[in-house]
């Protein structure tokens, strides 16, 4: 699928279509596109993998051996730096070395059976739709696995103003995935968000008084190192000193920018330049599909 990229791809993918078929479009967004590639696909396994992906080799057989058991509708696997530099391999580990919660969204394999009970990828989130996806098929009572060895690499983010707007964004998106999926709005996050947030009006206000401005600077302190503790189990399975040491300001930048983004959303949808997502339930048609009653017990979202 070509989203009606304006850099040449579309000249490069018309040199495979002998043996690949390559679908070109006007641009319509992420969702909009992965549906269509979707609809248009005839297999029953649906790979999503993002333009900026190379896979390990022997990726498709080993993707295949795994669902070919049928016990899984969902397979998502590792997504490592493709580039080098010390921010590239901190985001890597930050975000591989850690018991994910779903499947990252350029690395993830579903079944025909549960994209069709699912409805794909919901058009009107502008991000975050993968995630919501993955949330929405656990609920319908199809079962995932995550697999360190079906392996892409991707191009992540080289410095930090890169990072800061890839997290902003990111966080715009956690804002329409809350509205949807109520119950990833963890108390933890709450928390999280609540101490970000103090310290920034604290430190709005400092001018006010000279001692709001030493609280905002312990505030940032403890918001800094809460971090730290999560970065020492990531150290001790990759041996990256200064990799590691770096992990610590790219979670406080991600928290961040995720309180930003979610803020953001959340004034346009006051403001009514953006409509409010509906909570997700499961029709009757999509239950019909699964071919059991309701969801499985298994079946909670992370």
């Amino acid at each position: 699928m070509d989203d009606g990229s304006t850099d040449g791809s579309q000249d490069i993918l018309r040199r495979y279509s002998s043996f690949v078929r390559v679908i070109l479009s006007s641009h319509r967004g992420i969702s909009a596109t992965k549906n269509r590639g979707y609809t248009e696909s005839s297999g029953d396994v649906i790979l999503f993998v993002d333009g900026d992906c190379v896979l390990e080799n022997n990726y498709l057989v080993e993707l295949s051996r795994l669902l070919s058991a049928g016990d899984v509708d969902c397979i998502g696997g590792e997504l490592r730096a493709l580039n080098r530099g010390l921010i590239a391999r901190s985001v890597e580990f930050m975000q591989n070395e850690v018991q994910r919660k779903w499947p990252f969204g350029a690395n993830v394999a579903y079944t025909r059976r549960a994209l069709k009970a699912s409805g794909s990828f919901s058009v009107e989130m502008t991000a975050g739709e993968d995630a919501e996806l993955y949330l929405r098929i656990l609920k319908l009572g199809f079962k995932s696995r995550m697999v360190p060895s079906i392996l892409a690499r991707t191009v992540n983010p080289s410095n930090l103003l890169r990072f800061i707007v890839q997290r902003f964004v990111w966080g715009t998106g956690f804002r329409q995935l809350t509205e949807k999926h109520p119950e990833t709005f963890t108390r933890k996050i709450r928390e999280c968000f609540a101490s970000m947030g103090s310290m920034l009006v604290i430190f709005a206000i400092s001018p006010l008084d000279a001692r709001l401005l030493a609280l905002s600077a312990m505030m940032l302190l403890y918001n800094f190192i809460r971090f730290v503790p999560g970065t020492l189990p990531i150290y001790r399975r990759t041996k990256d000193m200064r990799a590691c040491a770096f992990i610590p300001t790219l979670r406080f930048l991600n928290a961040l920018c995720y309180l930003f983004g979610w803020s953001y959303w959340t004034i346009l949808e006051l403001l009514g330049k953006k409509m409010r997502m509906k909570p997700f339930e499961a029709t009757s048609a999509a239950i019909d599909i699964v071919g059991m009653p309701g969801p499985s017990p298994q079946s909670k979202a992370p």
